[in-house]
């Protein structure tokens, strides 16, 4: 991880991001998806960074069918 980011920042968002997708609402993902990139943006980019950008990713595609 980057010097910047620390392990406690990390789980948290790690966490919210389980939380969110576990309600399988798409538009709550994609929002904190868009939330997480915004303190990637700031901190620095974790090593799992496309953690985020695979859920976003299936969560515009789940939103494009309904």
């Amino acid at each position: 991880m980057p010097d910047k980011f620390d392990q406690k920042r990390y789980v948290r968002l790690k966490s919210a991001l389980a939380k969110v997708v576990a309600t399988k609402d798409n538009d709550k993902i994609i929002a904190e998806c868009d939330r997480a990139f915004k303190v990637f943006e700031d901190m620095g980019y974790p090593d799992d960074w496309s953690r985020w950008q695979r859920a976003k990713d299936d969560a515009e595609f789940y939103k494009s069918f309904r």
